[in-house]
This record gives structure tokens, C-alpha cells and sequence, in this order.
């Protein structure tokens, strides 16, 4: 790819370990809420609500439900499968205690953030994410990656993935020519198919097997050494 001038990334679970933090957040508020003495374990619940989670997201990307009914969904299945008892004003409020638990546990990767820097010298960089507002920039503060380059996120734009409009946006916005521009991420119908369909270059990071994208990656850091040579 000696053509590439410009990268943009996904953030989560690209650039940002969400899947990570996601499970630690988690186990967290649920040993502080739930007592597990009652003939499962929290890793036996983690899986079961891993589970559910998993079977609820198409729902999301069809457009059977929001993200925000998913987030309570989830909860209320897990808990009505170990039969626990529970309010419904706890399931509205889960997320927003699961979220302060997660911010309260990122660090900054400190190799990371230094192969990025490193990276820059060499390639304009932008990061393109679905999402909140002020959710995404506080984790992409605590990470360490504030104001280090363009961010650009679907509730600020009004664009979201994989709608091809929001690549558009931040090839306009950047002035990047997508001949010379790499999308990079972690989701194949979201990142790299409606960015090849614009005709840019796609490297795709995660364990499944994709054919589908230019180069694969099994991890950031594995992406970073192959530029980094």
C-alpha cells in the first residue's frame, strides 16, 4: 500500500479495546449488585449475558430495536433467566452505572498511543465512530487520544455507519482523495464494505476471517508493526 497518504480508524475495538473493558465493567457492577452464592457463578452469568447480547444485535441492525432498548433488554433477560428479582427502574438506570464503572477503568496504552504517534509523521490520520457524543470523547480522553487528530462521530455528524455518507463526509472534511486513503476496522459490513464501495483501500482487524478486506490483521498492534517497518 506505498500509495496511502491517509488512515482513518474505527474506535472501537480497533483503536480503542472496548470488548476488553466492556467484560470488566461488567463483572464489576454485577458482583456489586447480584450474590452469586445461589448455585451459578459469575462467569456462568457473564456467559449467559454474552449470550443474549449476541442474539439481540440483529434486532439492533435491522431496525427492530435501538441500541438504548438492547442495553435494558440484555439486563432484563439475564436477570428473568437466573430468576432474580429486580425492579424495572434498575434496568433503566443499568447502563449508565455500567458506563461509569467502564470509564473509571481505562489507562492509557502508552505503546499504543506512541506507534500511533509515530504513525502520524508518515499518514494523515482521522478516527470515524458510530456513537454518543460525550461518550466516545470520554473514552477517547482517558485513552489519551484527545486532540491528537480529526474525530468523527455519528451524533455529532448526523451520519453513521455503514452509511456511505459518513465516509464521504470525512474524505470531504479532510480533503483526503480515496485512492490514497485506508479505512481501517474491526467490522466488516460497518467499515470495510461501504468503504471499499467508495473505492478506498480496507485492512480488516479481528480474529474472524475475512476475504473480503485488502489486508487482515489479528490486532492493532500487529497492523502497526506491518506500517511501522
Amino acid at each position: 500500500m506505498e500509495e496511502i497518504k491517509n488512515i482513518i480508524f474505527d474506535w472501537d475495538n480497533t483503536l480503542f479495546p472496548f470488548k476488553k473493558y466492556w467484560e470488566i465493567a461488567h463483572r464489576k457492577v454485577f458482583l456489586d449488585l447480584i450474590d452469586f452464592q445461589d448455585g451459578f457463578s459469575i462467569d456462568d452469568f457473564m456467559a449467559k449475558y454474552r449470550e443474549l447480547d449476541e442474539q439481540l444485535w440483529p434486532l439492533v441492525h435491522e431496525g427492530k430495536m435501538t441500541i438504548a432498548q438492547l442495553r435494558e433488554e440484555r439486563v432484563r433477560q439475564v436477570l428473568d433467566y437466573y430468576a432474580i428479582h429486580y425492579k424495572e427502574n434498575f434496568v433503566r438506570l443499568f447502563f449508565d452505572i455500567f458506563l461509569t464503572a467502564l470509564l473509571e477503568e481505562i489507562e492509557v496504552d502508552h505503546d499504543l498511543l506512541t506507534k500511533i504517534k509515530e504513525l502520524s509523521q508518515n499518514y494523515n490520520i482521522a478516527i470515524l465512530s458510530n456513537g454518543e457524543s460525550w461518550e466516545q470523547r470520554e473514552k477517547i480522553k482517558r485513552f489519551g487520544f484527545e486532540n491528537l487528530f480529526p474525530v468523527y462521530i455519528s451524533a455529532e455528524t448526523g451520519f453513521a455507519k455503514p452509511d456511505q455518507a459518513a465516509f464521504r463526509n470525512i474524505l470531504e472534511k479532510e480533503n483526503f482523495e480515496r485512492k490514497a486513503t485506508l479505512m481501517v476496522g474491526d467490522l466488516v459490513e460497518h467499515d470495510i464494505l461501504p468503504a471499499q464501495e467508495l473505492g478506498l483501500a480496507t485492512a480488516y482487524i479481528g480474529y474472524n476471517d475475512s476475504k473480503i478486506a485488502d489486508e487482515n490483521y489479528k490486532s492493532i498492534q500487529s497492523f502497526l508493526e506491518d506500517f511501522l517497518k
